[in-house]
């Protein structure tokens, strides 16, 4: 049975939206958007979040991050490009908002300058790592 998978990015960014429009592709009933996404999470089986960030967190990825309540997304996975320090700021924050982080973060070097792309590893690492989230979430 094919659970409700969101997909989203923070910031705003033409390879992320990509890289979403890709994975989305893959998963019956899912759906991908940006940080903040243009409509509120809501009974979200499973939300697969990608979050580049330097240590300060802007506002809107605060709001966004705190208001993850069971009722928005009962699990959350997160892929970061941002340090370890950062990343654990963050799923420590969605956690007491209320949502379960199912699985352990993804860190990888998103591309920076417009000719790179992610690497074929990033994708397979991602990819298998969303592939475990979402047969966790099924249980």
């Amino acid at each position: 049975m094919a659970i409700r998978l969101r997909i989203l990015h923070y910031p705003d960014n033409k390879k992320l939206s990509a890289l979403c429009n890709e994975i989305s592709a893959k998963y019956e009933n899912s759906k991908y958007d940006k940080i903040p996404p243009a409509y509120p999470c809501e009974n979200e089986k499973l939300l697969v979040a990608f979050i580049k960030t330097g240590k300060e967190l802007s506002s809107e990825l605060k709001n966004f991050v705190s208001d993850l309540s069971k009722s928005r997304a009962q699990n959350v996975m997160f892929v970061f490009d941002c340090a370890p320090t950062t990343g654990k700021e963050i799923c420590d924050m969605a956690a007491a908002a209320g949502t379960k982080v199912i699985a352990e973060p993804v860190y990888v070097k998103f591309p920076s300058l417009f000719f790179m792309n992610f690497s074929a590893e990033q994708k397979q690492q991602i990819m298998t790592a969303i592939e475990n989230a979402y047969a966790a979430a099924q249980n």
